[in-house]
C-alpha cells in the first residue's frame, strides 16, 4: 500500500463511512456479484416501501430548524385552537393562536409561555385562565407571563419539530411493505401526497422525492396530563433556510419582554390618594402589600380622565416588595391634556371632576435571551470533516458519488442516523449510497446555518437541490 493511499484511507475511515449494506451493493450495482461460481449477476435493490418511504419523510421533518404550522387543535381542557405558529428545533415557539375565536401573539422563550392579546380575550379568559387582575382592561395589549397548564398547551414540546416526528411514529404491518407508489394519492394544495396510517394518525407526504411532509393528522400530541392536545391538524412547511432571521426576530421580541406582567402573581391594592395636584402634574399614590411568597416588582399604569375626556396615561415600577410587605407605589401624569383641564377647571366656573383608572401588576422575571441572542448571531460553521467534536455534526448523502442529501443531527449518533437513510437513498436512486461528515458544530443554528449554504451552493450549480434533500429546500 502506497503511503498516500493509506493517508486517504486513514481519512476516509476518520470522516465518514458506507453501511456494509451500500458496501455490497455499489459493488453489485457497479458490475456484477462474484460470491458464488458462474455467470454474473446484477442484484436487485428493490423500490422503496411504505415503511421506507414515510420513515424518510419523517426523518427528514425531524431534521428542519425551524418549521411553520398552520392547523387546529383541541387543548388539554376541551377548548378549541386554530394556530399559526413557527417552532424551531431549540424549543421556541412564536406565532398566533384563538382560542375559542378570540386571537392573541404567542411567544414561547426559556421554556416561559407570553400571550398578548386584546381587552376582549383577557374578559373572555379570566375565568379559565385565573389571572388575579380580574379586568381584561388591565391585560390588553401587553405581554403576558403565563403557565402553559393554564392554555392546556405545551407550546414548547409539541411543536418542536423531532417530537411531532416521533409522535407519528411507524408505519403498521399491515401496509408496511407495500411499494410505496402504490399507496392511494390525495392533493393538499395542489401537490399529490401519499396518505399514510401510523402509529399516531396519518402522515400526509409528497408523492414526488424527497417525500417532504405537508400535513399532519394525530390523534393526541405531548405527554403531559394537562398539556396534551387531541385531534390535531397541522399543515407543515420547512423554515429552515431562515432560521438565523427567525432567531434575530425572537430576540427583538423578548428584548420587551421586561416590561411583562405576571397575571397569576398578584399585589393586594389598597387605599388610593391624589397628591401635589396642580398645573403642571397630578400624582397617583396607591398602597400595595405582597401576599406572593417571594420578592416582586409592581407595574402601575392609570389611564386619566378629566371632564369626562381622556387626558393621557402615566406608568411607574416599584420594588422588589419583599413578601408579606407593605408598599406604597406612584406615578405622575404630565400630558398637555392634563395641563389643559387643569386651567380650564380653574378658570371656568361649575365642577370638573377628574381621576384615574389604575391597575397594580406584578411584572414577570424577563427571560434569560442568552442562547437567542448567540444563535441569532450565527454563521455558518465551517465545513472541516477532521472536527468531530461539537454538539451537532453535519452529515452528507452521497448517491453514486453526487450529493443526494445534507443533514443535521446531535453528534452523539450521526453514523447510526445516517446509515439508517442508507437503504432509502439505494431504492430512491438505484446508486451506491455513502455517508459523510462534513463537520461538528458547537451549536445547532451553527449546523443548519452550514446546510442552508451547501444546498444552496448546490442549487447554484445545478439548478436544483439534491435529490433526497427536504431540510433547507424551498420549492
Amino acid at each position: 500500500m502506497r503511503g498516500d493511499d493509506a493517508g486517504r484511507r486513514g481519512a476516509a475511515r476518520r470522516r465518514g463511512m458506507i453501511a456494509g449494506l451500500a458496501a455490497g451493493l455499489a459493488f453489485a450495482v457497479a458490475g456484477c456479484t462474484n460470491a458464488i461460481a458462474g455467470s454474473p449477476e446484477g442484484v436487485d435493490i428493490g423500490p422503496l416501501t411504505t415503511a421506507e418511504g414515510t420513515s424518510q419523510a419523517l426523518v427528514d421533518f425531524a431534521e428542519a430548524a425551524a418549521v411553520h404550522y398552520t392547523g387546529s387543535l383541541v387543548a388539554a381542557d376541551g377548548a378549541e385552537l386554530t394556530v399559526d405558529l413557527t417552532a424551531t428545533l431549540t424549543g421556541e415557539v412564536s406565532g398566533t393562536i384563538t382560542i375559542d375565536a378570540l386571537p392573541a401573539t404567542v411567544l414561547y422563550v426559556d421554556k416561559t409561555l407570553y400571550l398578548k392579546a386584546a381587552a376582549n380575550f383577557w374578559n373572555g379568559m379570566v375565568t379559565r385562565f385565573g389571572v388575579t387582575s380580574g379586568d381584561g382592561s388591565a391585560l390588553a395589549n401587553r405581554w403576558v407571563k403565563l403557565p402553559t397548564s393554564l392554555i392546556g398547551v405545551e407550546f414548547g414540546e409539541i411543536f418542536t419539530p423531532d417530537v411531532v416526528a416521533q409522535t407519528a411514529g411507524k408505519v403498521g404491518d399491515r401496509t408496511a411493505k407495500l411499494e410505496l407508489e402504490r399507496n392511494p394519492k390525495e392533493s393538499i394544495a395542489g401537490v399529490d401526497v401519499y396518505a399514510v396510517e401510523v402509529d399516531g394518525g396519518t402522515v400526509y407526504f409528497a408523492t414526488a422525492a424527497p417525500h417532504g411532509v405537508l400535513r399532519f393528522e394525530l390523534d393526541r400530541l405531548g405527554s403531559g396530563e394537562n398539556t396534551s392536545v387531541t385531534d390535531v391538524l397541522l399543515d407543515v412547511a420547512d423554515s429552515s433556510p431562515d432560521a438565523v432571521a427567525h432567531y434575530q426576530s425572537l430576540t427583538k421580541t423578548a428584548g420587551g419582554l421586561t416590561a411583562a406582567v405576571d397575571a397569576v402573581t398578584g399585589v393586594e391594592q389598597g387605599a388610593h390618594r391624589f397628591a401635589q395636584c396642580g398645573a403642571p402634574s397630578c400624582t397617583l399614590i396607591v398602597d400595595i402589600k405582597n401576599t406572593a411568597k417571594s420578592a416582586v416588582r409592581v407595574h402601575l399604569r392609570a389611564d386619566w380622565t378629566g371632564d369626562g375626556a381622556k387626558l393621557g396615561t402615566c406608568q411607574s415600577n416599584a420594588g422588589p416588595v419583599a413578601p408579606g410587605a407593605a408598599s406604597k407605589i406612584s406615578c405622575k401624569i404630565t400630558s398637555p391634556q392634563w395641563k389643559s383641564f387643569y386651567q380650564r377647571a380653574n378658570s371656568v366656573p361649575g365642577t370638573h371632576p377628574y381621576g384615574a383608572r389604575w391597575s397594580a401588576l406584578v411584572l414577570a422575571d424577563p427571560p434569560d435571551v442568552g442562547d437567542l441572542e448567540t444563535w441569532a448571531a450565527a454563521t455558518p460553521a465551517a465545513a472541516d470533516g477532521d472536527k468531530t467534536e461539537g454538539s451537532h455534526a453535519v452529515y452528507e448523502i452521497r448517491a453514486g458519488g453526487t450529493p443526494w442529501k445534507y443533514g443535521v443531527v446531535s453528534n452523539r449518533y450521526w453514523r447510526d442516523h445516517a446509515t439508517d437513510q442508507l437503504r432509502r437513498c439505494m431504492a430512491g436512486t438505484r446508486s451506491a449510497c455513502s455517508a459523510t461528515l462534513v463537520t461538528a458544530a458547537d451549536d445547532p443554528v451553527s449546523a443548519h446555518a452550514l446546510t442552508t449554504k451547501l444546498v444552496a451552493d448546490y442549487r447554484t450549480e445545478h439548478d436544483a437541490c439534491p435529490a433526497g434533500q427536504w431540510v433547507s429546500c424551498t420549492r
